[in-house]
């Protein structure tokens, strides 16, 4: 009995003395855990990391769940075979154990429960464990030579999921010295069992136990292996979502996480990024990432010749991995490449080529200086998958380069184009406030470039238009800006001007650009050009403004004769405020009521008597008055408002003929005129056809005059709409004639029934002997091609008699009647009777 007691107590000892070195170990680890869960990124908590992994795949939670079920289970069949069934031992002892079973399991859910790490969670379940082993197999003693001792084998099988190795030593130690225990106390009055028998099960303890380990460590390696390849996958998955984000915005920063990533998780000591400039055949290191205390060779890596016969290069060009675990072992001529470079030597290298577009544009790779890195098929696999996603990325953010650039230049010119203009010049104008010089504006237009496109094609065209952008950046400084605008218009803008002299000095410089003859193709060609200049803030506070009025002193400069520069005055900024007023009021004067028509009679000079009227427009404004029809017509022809008004004249103008008629007036002929702009509407003929239906006018007293601007359209089509009126029964008159472009072989051609001489010509009778011989001949021309003749602007008897004298047919003027409404009309015709 004593030996047993002392065995007892040698063997607690052991017990207790592995129990608080495995307490200490599992507490003093757990307590050195990262409270920061950012640390779990960083290489030092790898292990951690991988080991969160584990458990994420098999749970260990399942396990103890399913211990605790079966202590649970084992404690109700310990009673009912026990002690229903069996009724051989005492309710007392049955209850303990069947307690002991069921309180086991409930505490090992109690443990896991708790708010504690969970290493220290396993030790304690662990623990609990390590003492039910004796207590479950003293307690059937009697029959433990035969069954009992076999049961522990269960829990070693299921620690063999577990990481902790002192786990599995904690419960070995409370096996083997339970069977130890065993050994000692077991009766011999059932079964007859010897120290070798007892010997034999302890050595087969061991030998599970040690099988159990080995099975547990491979178990836990390919845990480890299936995690570090689920690791591996989120890393390309992360760097893959990431790769979709990236622009030129944070290219940098992308592709900066990227190899940073890479390096840690390879620990390696440098990954790095570079491109071919394959225009130059030069590559340059475009990024990379160093582990602390790595120095950088990314300067020293920059416009290096791509050298296809060195092997690296050799390599990447073919579209292969270059791998090399060990640098040292490579010949000679391998590493020639990296004395060239001169950078550092690396121990280990992997250098994946990027592919876009079917074409290499250049490499990445991994390199260690510290260790040699036996690489393995998951980092050839992960460099290849980095290297597509590279290089989709860069083909991607090239195209948006492209995108962006035909968004904000000009593809002929290479220039800025309006948006980029526009934009610049907001951001220069807000700089410009805090100084105390001017921002300038020049609007220069090339003059006559639709003949150059005309004679030699759009292709020279475009090519002139390039070489004008470059003498214009070739005369303005690298602060200023270029643009072209459109078509063969360009805006300058000049930055810290001074004062209007200076400014001036710029423009004359650019106009001196288009003395010398611009050479295509060996050919000259002589260009001249017109600019406005506007200065901010004196003419504009915003762009827009700015711009417009530069072009308003462009087209001034056209005005006056082109191939010069005018700087925008107020004088010329009121002029088109009040034309662009007046176009505003022109757009609803029609429906408002504010037009009206007057009419001039024409006299004949032989009879005395009206034989006829010109329709005259008029515009009676509520605020402004009275508009000359000077202005209205040209502000009318430039909004193309000319077809609807003109149209609205000519049925008014018919309407009132009819009316007159319906009142017992004998008939006279009424002229309209019909401007370039309307003749050019190709439905003209069935316009007039259908006002002459609607308003009931025969067509023989209706007469269109047309100007000599119109009778110099193209001859075929003027000849073909005139004889489309003629069909009708129309009368056709030349407006204004001697005016403007008369040509006397033209002038037999057309179907014309009269001429009106302009009153430039009636002006001079009388005082200008010139005057008075052009309006002779003018008459003459007129009887000798069959045609009657009506003189404008009559104001005076001399002017009559001349005109009488020398057989003219009709007068229109102030000596016999200024323009009258139509009841004044119907008033002298009724008298004239």
């Amino acid at each position: 009995m004593d030996n047993r007691v002392l065995l007892f107590s040698i063997v607690f000892f052991i017990f207790f003395v592995v129990y608080i070195l495995a307490g200490l170990y599992v507490f003093l680890k757990s307590s050195k855990e990262p409270s920061n869960p950012v640390l779990s990124d960083l290489p030092s908590a790898r292990s951690e990391k991988q080991e969160s992994k584990t458990l994420n795949i098999i749970s260990i939670k399942k396990v103890y769940g399913y211990l605790s079920i079966a202590m649970m289970f084992g404690g109700m069949l310990n009673f009912v075979s026990q002690y229903l069934i069996g009724k051989e031992s005492s309710i007392v002892e049955v209850l303990i154990l069947s307690a002991i079973l069921i309180c086991g399991g409930l505490m090992i859910q109690i443990l896991q429960r708790l708010k504690l790490s969970d290493q220290r969670k396993d030790f304690l379940s662990v623990s609990w464990l390590a003492v039910l082993i004796p207590v479950i197999t003293l307690q059937f003693i009697e029959f433990g030579a035969v069954t009992i001792w076999a049961f522990p084998f269960i829990l070693i099988i299921a620690f063999l999921v577990f990481k902790e190795k002192i786990l599995l030593g904690i419960m070995s130690v409370s096996i083997i010295l339970t069977q130890i225990i065993v050994w000692v106390m077991v009766p011999l009055t059932y079964v007859s069992v010897s120290g070798v028998d007892y010997s034999v099960r302890i050595g087969m303890f061991c030998i599970g136990i040690w099988l159990c380990s080995y099975v547990n460590k491979l178990f836990l390696l390919r845990l480890d292996e299936a995690a570090e390849k689920m690791k591996l996958q989120e890393l390309i998955t992360q760097i893959s979502s990431d790769c979709v984000g990236i622009n030129q915005q944070n290219f940098t920063e992308n592709i900066d996480y990227l190899l940073r990533t890479s390096c840690e998780f390879f620990l390696v000591d440098r990954t790095y990024i570079c491109l071919f400039d394959l225009d130059h055949k030069t590559f340059s290191c475009l990024q990379d990432y160093c582990r602390p205390g790595i120095e950088s060779s990314q300067d020293r890596i920059q416009n290096l010749p791509i050298d296809s016969s060195h092997w690296r290069m050799e390599k990447i060009l073919g579209n292969e991995l270059f791998v090399a675990s060990d640098i040292s072992k490579l010949p000679e001529f391998v590493n020639a490449e990296l004395i060239n470079m001169d950078v550092k030597f690396p121990r280990s290298q992997l250098i994946a080529p990027i592919a876009s577009k079917e074409k290499i544009i250049g490499f990445w790779g991994l390199e260690t200086e510290t260790r040699i890195q036996e690489w393995q098929d998951d980092h050839l696999n992960f460099a290849k998958i980095i290297a597509n996603i590279l290089g989709d990325t860069i083909s991607r953010i090239d195209s948006e380069k492209e995108l962006s650039y035909l968004a904000h230049y000009d593809e002929i010119t290479k220039l800025a184009n309006r948006n980029l203009f526009t934009n610049y010049l907001y951001f220069s104008m807000v700089k410009q406030e805090f100084t105390d010089t001017y921002l300038g504006i020049i609007f220069l237009d090339l003059d006559s470039f639709k003949t150059v496109n005309n004679t030699v094609g759009h292709e020279m065209g475009d090519e002139l238009l390039y070489l004008v952008g470059e003498k214009i950046k070739g005369v303005v400084a690298k602060t200023d800006l270029v643009s072209r605008f459109s078509g063969d218009e360009f805006l300058i803008m000049i930055s810290h001007v001074k004062n209007k002299d200076e400014m001036s000095g710029i423009a004359e410089k650019l106009m001196n650009l288009f003395n010398e003859p611009f050479i295509l193709k060996g050919q000259e060609f002589f260009m001249t050009a017109s600019a406005g200049i506007a200065l901010y803030p004196m003419d504009g506070g915003d762009p827009e403004a700015l711009i417009m009025n530069a072009d308003i002193a462009k087209y001034k400069a056209k005005e006056k004769g082109r191939n010069q520069y005018l700087l925008c005055s107020a004088d010329m900024k009121e002029a088109v405020n009040r034309q662009n007023q007046l176009t505003n009021f022109l757009y609803r004067a029609l429906e408002k009521g504010e037009l009206f028509i007057q009419y001039q009679p024409q006299v004949c000079l032989s009879t005395g008597k009206v034989t006829g009227v010109e329709s005259l427009l008029r515009w009676q404004h509520p605020e402004l008055g009275l508009i000359s029809p000077g202005v209205v017509i040209p502000l009318a022809e430039k909004t193309s408002l000319i077809n609807p008004i003109g149209e609205w004249v000519l049925e008014t103008a018919c309407r009132q003929n009819k009316a007159w008629q319906e009142m017992g007036i004998e008939p006279i002929l009424m002229a309209v005129n019909i401007s370039a702009s309307q003749f050019k509407n190709p439905n003209l003929i069935s316009q007039i056809e259908g006002i002459l239906k609607r308003t009931g006018l025969k067509p023989e007293y209706l007469e269109i005059e047309i100007t000599e601007s119109t009778a110099i359209l193209e001859l075929n089509e003027i000849i073909c709409k005139l004889n489309g009126l003629k069909e009708i029964g129309v009368s056709i008159a030349i407006d204004d004639f001697g005016t403007e472009y008369s040509s006397l072989g033209r002038l037999k051609m057309l179907p014309l029934d009269r001429l009106k001489m302009d009153k430039q010509f009636v002006d001079g009778i009388g005082s200008n002997h010139k005057d008075q011989a052009i309006a002779k001949a003018i008459i003459q021309l007129g009887k000798s091609l069959g045609l009657s003749v009506v003189a404008e602007g009559v104001e005076d008897e001399n002017q009559v008699s001349f005109l009488k004298t020398s057989q003219c047919d009709l007068i229109q003027g102030y000596y016999y009647y200024k323009p009258l409404d139509a009841a004044a009309i119907a008033e002298i015709l009724q008298q004239q009777g």
